[in-house]
């Protein structure tokens, strides 16, 4: 029996996606992401859109190197092991 596997492609723009690339995906993934979406754009979908999937190293290389953001994050809002942050 053969098997077809069809789903739709995925929303480039979705936050959901850009943080799985971003905490998950390789170096080269992550720059050429950074390169199809500019740092500009990136940046505030990283800060407007948290999502709770970094490890601490990652965050910060995502953060500072990556992304070059330089100020302050409230970090419970994308740490995985962080204690769940409820908005209010």
């Amino acid at each position: 029996m053969n098997y077809s596997w069809y789903t739709e492609p995925s929303n480039i723009n979705s936050p959901d996606l850009i943080h799985q690339i971003l905490a998950y995906g390789k170096l080269e993934e992550i720059l050429n992401l950074r390169k199809k979406e500019g740092r500009e754009k990136l940046s505030q979908l990283f800060l407007s859109h948290p999502k709770n999937v970094y490890s601490a190293p990652s965050l910060h290389f995502i953060k500072k190197f990556i992304l070059g953001i330089d100020g302050q994050l409230d970090e419970k809002k994308y740490l995985k092991n962080a204690p769940r942050y409820i908005r209010q």
